[in-house]
């Protein structure tokens, strides 16, 4: 679980990835947490506001050529950014 007082950088990885569904849920819920922190304008209180997260990573590797590619397409159309 993501607690609120963790101020650590965040990885996941995930081994035999496929589609990489889980790591594209992952990665969608902490753009959600990144949006809530930057909406904190008070001093840090764990009622109101979490601490941020420092650098969030997550690693999705598969072992076919096809699925790889695949991965990184998913992840091209989710994160454009990344």
């Amino acid at each position: 679980t993501l607690h609120p007082q963790v101020n650590a950088p965040f990885r996941a990885l995930e081994l035999g990835a496929g589609t990489g569904l889980v790591l594209l849920v992952l990665g969608k819920v902490m753009e959600r947490i990144r949006s809530m922190d930057r909406q904190c304008t008070e001093p840090v209180s764990f009622d109101t506001c979490r601490v941020p997260l420092l650098v969030n990573t997550v690693f999705a590797t598969d072992f076919h050529p096809s699925v790889l590619a695949n991965l990184r397409f998913n992840f091209a159309i989710n994160f454009p950014a990344a």
